[in-house]
C-alpha cells in the first residue's frame, strides 16, 4: 500500500486535498461493506453509481488489487503490501488444475492490514467497483440488490491478512447469481478453509486452501453457448435434410407424373400407329396411266415405294415406361404414318374428275398463289428491288399469275376428266419447283439481312412455312424420300 510522504515536503493545501480524496473514498467504502465475518452479519452493501473521482490516485488514497496473475479460469489479484507474504506463483501453481475442471471463474484478492478498507468484504466490492476485472454484473445498479452484484459464473473472494503474524486473517466469499453449493452450508466452508496454516503463518498455503475448497463447494453450471450452438447445429441440419427430402420427393412426383404422362401419349402413337398401318394395307397410290418418264408417275410411284416401306417395318409394341427418346421416336412414325396416309388420299383425288374434287384443287392453287403473293410483298420491302434475286422474283411473279389462271380454266371447263386433271397437274410440277427456288432466294436474302422486314407488319412472316405445308408439297417430300425422284 501506497504511504504519504512527509508533510514538510509538500503544501499545506495538497495535505487537505489528499486527506479529503482518502476520507471520502473510504466513506463510500465503509457505506458497501458487510460487517467483518467475526461479527456474523448479513446486511448488503450498497453501491455507488460512479467510479472513484480522478485524485483517487493521490497519496493517501486506498489502493484496490489488480490481477497480476490469470490461468485459465483462476484471476489472482494481490497487492505489493501483500507480496512479501504469499507467493502467487505457488498460488497459480497449486489452483490451476482444480479450477480447469470446474465452470465458475474465481476472483481472489489478497491484501494485508494496515489499510483504508475495513476486511475481506470491502476488499471483494473494492475488485467488483474498481478493478480490472469483469465480475461485476452489468445490471447490478438495476437488479443488484435483489439478485446479486457477482455477473453469472463469477466467485469471488478476499482474503485480508493481519499486521500482525498470529492475529486472525479475514476471508469473504461472494457467489455469483447462478453459482450454487454442492453442499449445504458451502459457502461458510469457503471462508473457514485454510484457518489452520493461517493460524500457523503460512499465508500462501491458507490461500491455496481458500481457493482449492472453493472449487470443492461451489459450482456454476456449464456454458450452455456450445450446447445451443450444437442444438441450433442439429435444428439447422434436420431442416436442410427435411428440405432435401421434399425436394427430392416433389422430383420424384414430378418424375412419376412426367413417366405416366409419357406413358399415356405413347398409348396415343401407338393406337395412330396401327390405325395408319392399317389404312395404308388397304389403300395404294393409283396408277396415273402417264409414261414412266413423266414427273407425276415418278412422284406416284416415289410414294406408293415409300408405303411399301413402312409396311414392311414391324408392328410397333406398346411400352409401360417409355424413355423420351422412344416417346420421340413413336411421335415421329405417327406423323410419318399420317402424311403418308394424306398424301395417297391427294394422289388418288388428283387422279380423279376435277368435278368431284374441286376443293382439292383449289387448295392447290390457292397455296401456290398464296405464295406468289408473299413474293410480291417481298419486292416491297427495302432493299428488295435491289437484291440478287429480284429478276427471278418479277417474272415469277408475272408468269406465274398468268399460268395459274390458264391452268385453273382448264380444271374447271365443263367436262374435264381425269386426263385433263393430270395434263395439269404435269403442267404443275415445272412451275411448282421454279416457285420454290425463287422463294428459297428470297429467303436467304431475308437471312441475311440485306433486306430489311422488321418495320412491315405484313411482311415479318414471309417465307416462315415451309414448302411442304401443301398439297404438291408434301407430294414431293415423300416421292424425295422415297427416291425416285
Amino acid at each position: 500500500m501506497d504511504r504519504t510522504t512527509s508533510p514538510g515536503k509538500i503544501s499545506a493545501t495538497r495535505i487537505i486535498c489528499a486527506c479529503l480524496g482518502a476520507l471520502l473514498l473510504v466513506a463510500g467504502l465503509n457505506a458497501l461493506s458487510f460487517p467483518a465475518q467475526a461479527a456474523g452479519e448479513t446486511t448488503e452493501p450498497v453501491y455507488p453509481s460512479a467510479p472513484p473521482a480522478q485524485d483517487s490516485e493521490d497519496e493517501g488514497s486506498v489502493l484496490i488489487p489488480s490481477v497480476t496473475s490469470q490461468e485459465g479460469q483462476f484471476y489472482l489479484a494481490v497487492t505489493d503490501a501483500a507480496l512479501d507474504n504469499v507467493d502467487q506463483e505457488q498460488i497459480m501453481d497449486a489452483v490451476r488444475e482444480a479450477v480447469a475442471g470446474q465452470n465458475a471463474k474465481i476472483l481472489l484478492g489478497v491484501d494485508q492490514e494496515p489499510n483504508n478498507l475495513k476486511g475481506a468484504a470491502q476488499l471483494v466490492r473494492g475488485m467488483l467497483l474498481f478493478g480490472d476485472s469483469d465480475a461485476m454484473a452489468d445490471d447490478w445498479l438495476e437488479n443488484g440488490k435483489e439478485l446479486g452484484y457477482v455477473g453469472k459464473g463469477w466467485i469471488a473472494i478476499g482474503v485480508m491478512l493481519p499486521e500482525t503474524s498470529g492475529d486472525p486473517v479475514q476471508v469473504y466469499v461472494d457467489p455469483g447469481r447462478d453459482v450454487s453449493e454442492t453442499q449445504p452450508g458451502g459457502r461458510d466452508a469457503v471462508m473457514e478453509a485454510g484457518a489452520a496454516e493461517f493460524a500457523a503463518g503460512d499465508y500462501t498455503e491458507g490461500t491455496i486452501a481458500v481457493a482449492l475448497d472453493a472449487t470443492k463447494q461451489l459450482q456454476a453450471p456449464a456454458d450452455k453457448t456450445l450446447v445451443k450452438l450444437i442444438a441450433l447445429g442439429v435444428l439447422a441440419l434436420l431442416a436442410i435434410v427435411g428440405i432435401i427430402w421434399a425436394l427430392l420427393a416433389k422430383k420424384r412426383k414430378a418424375k412419376g407424373l412426367q413417366v405416366a404422362q409419357r406413358t399415356k401419349e405413347a398409348e396415343v402413337f401407338v393406337s395412330k400407329i396401327h390405325r395408319g398401318r392399317n389404312f395404308l394395307a388397304r389403300r395404294h397410290v393409283p396408277e396415273p396411266g402417264l409414261p414412266a418418264t413423266s414427273t407425276t408417275s415418278a412422284i406416284f410411284a416415289g410414294i406408293q415405294e415409300r408405303r411399301t416401306q413402312v409396311l414392311a417395318l414391324p408392328p410397333t409394341a406398346e411400352s409401360q415406361n417409355p424413355s423420351e427418346r422412344e416417346l420421340n421416336e413413336l411421335r415421329a412414325r405417327e406423323q410419318e404414318l399420317s402424311r403418308l396416309g394424306s398424301a395417297i388420299i391427294l394422289c388418288t383425288e388428283l387422279a380423279g374428275t376435277p368435278a368431284k374434287n374441286r376443293d382439292t384443287w383449289r387448295g392447290i392453287f390457292g397455296a401456290h398463289t398464296a405464295k406468289v403473293e408473299e413474293l410480291a410483298l417481298f419486292l416491297d420491302l427495302p432493299g428488295a428491288s435491289d437484291s440478287h434475286c429480284a429478276p427471278a422474283v418479277r417474272t415469277v411473279i408475272i408468269t406465274h399469275t398468268d399460268a395459274l389462271r390458264q391452268l385453273r380454266r382448264e380444271v374447271e371447263q365443263r367436262g374435264a376428266g381425269t386426263r385433263e386433271s393430270l395434263a395439269v397437274l404435269e403442267k404443275l410440277w415445272p412451275l411448282r419447283e421454279e416457285l420454290d427456288q425463287v422463294c428459297k432466294e428470297a429467303r436467304g436474302e431475308l437471312r441475311k439481312g440485306s433486306v430489311k422486314c422488321e418495320h412491315r407488319t405484313k411482311s415479318t412472316h414471309l417465307f416462315e412455312s415451309p414448302e411442304g405445308e401443301d398439297g404438291l408439297g408434301l407430294l414431293i417430300g415423300l416421292a424425295g424420300k422415297g427416291g425416285s425422284r
